[in-house]
């Protein structure tokens, strides 16, 4: 923070949970307001920072201004507030030295549990759980300077400002949101420290040059807004690749719950690495892409009002990536997988995806379930995989295409872009 701040002295509960030392108060809303930050020393990465800040100012917190400007009985549950940097101090209070109760009668934990809680001013305060809240507080002050004096109660807790320190907070914020109310997937991306896939994502985001440079939306859903005209894909698109690339043959679920050793993180890393470097190497454009420091011009190219590259559109890079997947399930290498789909014609408006994934009158992508489910077979397909594996055989394939293109069975071509040697 760079405001000249007062120091704070509060009345405080002393308790620990877990190896959690935490200590229960309340603050002045004013207080919230010219304190409490959002996201704050949470993350390295200015980016994800700046998508947390970005989503915090959209409806919740605007519903949280107008219930603080509106409601008589108004009333929050407890902010939780991380606490890095100054000289926070604790003075306890005596208790036991009063005639009012019998000092025998005090269980041994009201020791050290009673006190005041001083910060002098040079501290950084950000909400690890209240983040609509503490935004709402902020609006709503500025409406109404009257609300500042009215309290909240609030529990601190210490963050360190280290990687140790920042991985703990980062893991008690998704801790709080996951067991309480359920926080977007994007966020969950920026901050998870237990998923392998989040985790994967951040550093990527933050090593691997294609990824650089704002060229990953941080949009909320997967799908890339259509005013966006520099990224090649979103960051929620990028983690539904992962998780179908990354994922192994069974208890998935369970394993993105606790996070996996440095060794197994980096073995993670070093796949996702390798998938981007073949896809790079086979596709020109995403060469392109990386190399290029302005991208305008590159995603004009490649998404475009005639539909443009396949990669270049969340649907399409999950679909291929789905398919070298499989390929790979089967016993072909990440090289040979990656190979064999880089014989397959990669512009929407060609044939096979013109009247699938594109349609060419409205010049808008496809996204029904069936024709994601048909492009996927179609694609394992043309390259020589086994689509007799998910229970299709060629004959019902073609009745399914020739379905959602609207013509006959028998006019229908399967083509093949890939032939085996057997």
């Amino acid at each position: 923070m760079s405001k000249e701040l007062t120091p704070l002295q509060l009345p405080a509960l002393r308790a620990h949970m877990g190896d959690w030392i935490y200590y229960v108060t309340f603050l002045k809303m004013h207080d919230v307001a010219e304190r409490v930050e959002v996201a704050q020393n949470i993350h390295t990465s200015k980016a994800l920072n700046e998508l947390i800040q970005r989503e915090l100012q959209k409806r919740h917190s605007n519903k949280i201004r107008d219930y603080l400007l509106t409601k008589p009985q108004r009333f929050f549950n407890t902010l939780v507030i991380g606490v890095y940097g100054g000289a926070p101090k604790w003075f306890e209070l005596d208790i036991r030295d009063n005639n009012l109760f019998n000092q025998s009668d005090l269980p041994q934990y009201v020791d050290g549990a009673l006190g005041i809680l001083y910060l002098d001013g040079s501290e950084d305060l950000f909400a690890i759980d209240g983040q609509h809240r503490v935004t709402g507080i902020l609006k709503a002050i500025q409406k109404n300077k009257d609300l500042g004096d009215e309290e909240v109660s609030a529990i601190f807790v210490s963050h360190s400002n280290s990687v140790e320190g920042l991985e703990r907070t980062r893991r008690l914020f998704t801790s709080l949101n996951r067991h309480a109310k359920a926080v977007s997937k994007m966020e969950l991306i920026a901050l998870d420290e237990d998923d392998v896939v989040a985790i994967i994502i951040r550093e990527l985001l933050e090593k691997y040059k294609l990824f650089s440079s704002n060229k990953i939306s941080l949009s909320k859903g997967k799908n890339i807004p259509s005013k966006d005209k520099s990224s090649l894909t979103t960051i929620v698109a990028l983690y539904d690749v992962f998780d179908v690339f990354l994922k192994p043959t069974q208890g998935w679920k369970d394993y993105k719950k606790i996070r996996p050793s440095d060794a197994d993180i980096e073995s993670f890393y070093s796949k996702a690495v390798s998938l981007w470097d073949s896809l790079i190497e086979e596709f020109k454009p995403l060469k392109e892409m990386r190399n290029s420091d302005g991208t305008e011009r590159i995603v004009a190219k490649y998404r475009n009002e005639n539909g443009g590259h396949l990669l270049f559109r969340p649907i399409g890079l999950l679909l291929v990536v789905k398919v070298i997947r499989k390929l790979i399930d089967i016993g072909l290498s990440l090289s040979d997988a990656v190979q064999r789909l880089s014989n397959v014609p990669m512009f929407l408006n060609q044939q096979p995806w013109s009247g699938l994934l594109w349609d060419s009158i409205n010049r808008r992508m496809i996204t029904t379930p069936e024709s994601q489910k048909v492009g996927f077979h179609l694609l394992l397909y043309s390259v020589g995989g086994d689509i007799s594996s998910s229970g299709v055989d060629v004959s019902g394939l073609r009745e399914e295409l020739a379905g959602l293109l609207n013509k006959p069975a028998q006019e229908v071509e399967l083509i093949k872009y890939y032939e085996s040697d057997e």
